[in-house]
């Protein structure tokens, strides 16, 4: 992005925070029942009450929300186990693998903020808001069934809206202050005074049953907002159907290639070459074998379609390019890049994969090779093969026979009706009785948004939607149907995402407090003063949560560093 822009956004910020601190010194902001924490604004109010109370009052609706608060508790319960086992062992697989920086590990993207994560479009501001309010909300709901006062509710504002919350009464709802008192009172008498303090009317304190249920409603409440979404969100798949059952998708562009000299990016769609649709990688082959310049029109990620002059013929693109080398093989550590061409190995040329593969099924692991690219020449000691087989391995990656590298682009044909039923299927793959594949489901949709095309899924506009069409009586609303199911997609997905980080077993999140409320039961087997049994509860509930925090940052900040 352009550094003037990050300059002026900066800027903009800073004079935004100097209003927010004269407001605060002038007392005007506390005239609103505002305040504020550095440039964060909390803005509370007690409109809520009445809401609160058509919600939460009656023997019924109360029964219902005890329910519906106590099933929210197991699902906790799953989705703590589900996301500490994923936590550590994605700290885990960095030190293994110590991958190398990408997009996913940019500090913009480690926040779930829509359009600071490049990952998250502005449309899902929508899902932000609503999977806030809805889990505040769940909570403030049923502390007021368990006669927990509320003492007010609001927004967390940094320009935007970036949080929600609700304040019980931290005395009633964890007795901290009351067990204080109980402490104070206790000494006195030890210490043999006739002196008491005056007696004050004892609030309301929580029993761990219903510490547990309000400390799960706003999970609980996230998780049903996902699946009612994400139930309108496959409804509306089963509506459209592609445009074309196959279309060309460059994956990638290697490094100094004619495609890249030309302007062509990755992540895009080839649509026609010469003014003839082009739909399969031999067409598209085909297409550009004579020494003419071609002119290729692409579909872009901004949805909009964009003519290149290709030089065609093989020109210049003779041999096989490197898309990318893995780390720490053999290809690696003798100096192979992306964006080198093989032209020779052995002295046997290398035309394309063809080529490339005929000769290293004649290979075997630990056979030395003399590998001669557009740049250099190196001898590469092969390792075994990953897929089990007897011959040698390189660690390169180049265009293999489900795709192309015409011009230096690795090209894949996207069977768009294949992707759609894979999206389609989503909601049955969750219904398999193998808890491996069950475990499976539940971590793709979580990374659905990241993982990339032709794979991932992050919203049909605006490049998808030019793929894909409406049918039936929703045809009617014609592109609407696209903003639709990107809206009630974003809505699911941040609400389940939402909902499943809260149940990490790290105080300040829910799931830290459900966990530690778990734990009582657990020491009081083998302490039995009260007071201890607490101590060593909150011991052990501090230490998951730096342990849970620290294997997120070398999840995130891991590929810098090792």
């Amino acid at each position: 992005m352009n550094p003037y822009f990050w300059m002026l956004l900066v800027n903009l910020f800073l004079l935004y925070w100097l209003i927010v601190m004269l407001l605060d010194r002038k007392g005007i902001l506390e005239r609103y029942n505002i305040s504020a924490a550095g440039p964060v604004l909390m803005i509370r109010t007690k409109r809520g009450e009445r809401l609160l109370e058509r919600l939460s009052r009656g023997a019924q609706r109360e029964r219902f929300w005890r329910i519906y608060a106590t099933i929210g508790t197991g699902l906790v319960f799953i989705a703590m186990i589900f996301m500490f086992i994923l936590v550590i062992y994605g700290a885990y697989s960095t030190f293994i693998l110590q991958p190398t920086p990408t997009t996913v590990n940019e500090p913009r993207n480690w926040l779930l903020i829509p359009g600071l994560n490049e990952f998250i479009p502005m449309c899902a501001w929508v899902g932000f808001v609503i999977a806030l309010v809805v889990h505040e909300l769940s909570h403030a709901v049923l502390s007021t069934v368990e006669k927990i006062t509320v003492k007010s509710m609001g927004l967390l504002m940094l320009i935007v809206p970036i949080g929600a919350f609700a304040e019980p009464d931290s005395e009633q709802l964890f007795g901290e202050k009351e067990r204080k008192e109980r402490k104070k009172v206790k000494a006195v008498t030890v210490a043999g005074s006739e002196s008491r303090e005056p007696e004050r009317p004892s609030k309301k304190v929580a029993t761990a049953q219903e510490r547990t249920r309000i400390l799960s409603a706003g999970v609980t409440s996230n998780f049903c907002v996902a699946v009612i979404a994400f139930a309108l969100f496959f409804a509306i798949l089963f509506s459209i159907q592609p445009v074309d059952e196959n279309v060309l998708y460059v994956y990638q562009v290697a490094t100094g290639s004619p495609a890249e000299q030309a302007g062509i990016s990755s992540e895009v769609f080839i649509i026609r070459v010469d003014g003839t649709s082009t739909r399969t990688v031999e067409e598209l082959t085909a297409a550009l074998s004579t020494e003419v310049e071609h002119n290729l029109v692409v579909l872009e990620k901004n949805g909009k379609e964009r003519a290149f002059a290709v030089s065609g013929g093989t020109t210049n693109s003779s041999g096989l390019f490197i898309f990318d080398v893995v780390a720490g093989l053999p290809a690696d550590q003798s100096g192979l890049t992306r964006g080198m061409r093989i032209t020779s190995i052995d002295d046997v040329k290398i035309t394309g994969y063809t080529d490339f593969s005929a000769f290293m099924n004649t290979t075997v692991p630990g056979q030395v090779i003399e590998v001669q690219t557009d740049a250099t020449t190196v001898t590469v000691p092969l390792a075994e093969s990953p897929s089990g087989e007897e011959t040698g391995y390189m660690g390169v990656i180049v265009a293999g026979t489900t795709a192309s590298s015409p011009r230096g682009m690795l090209v894949l044909e996207f069977p768009a009706q294949e992707y759609l039923n894979g999206l389609r299927g989503i909601p049955a793959s969750f219904l398999t009785l193998s808890p491996r594949q069950w475990l499976a489901s539940w971590l793709w949709l979580t990374i659905m948004p990241i993982a990339p095309l032709p794979t991932g899924f992050g919203g049909f506009n605006p490049l998808l939607a030019q793929l894909f069409e409406p049918v039936g009586t929703i045809a009617e609303l014609g592109s609407a149907v696209f903003w639709f199911a990107d809206i009630f997609f974003w809505i699911g997905w941040i609400n389940f995402y939402v909902g499943l980080f809260n149940c990490l077993p790290a105080i300040p999140l829910d799931g830290g407090y459900v966990f530690r409320e778990m734990l009582y039961p657990v020491v009081r087997l083998g302490i039995k003063e009260q007071q201890r049994k607490e101590k060593v509860a909150r011991g052990i509930a501090a230490l998951f949560a730096l342990f849970i925090f620290s294997a997120i940052v070398i999840i995130l900040a891991g590929p810098y560093l090792l």
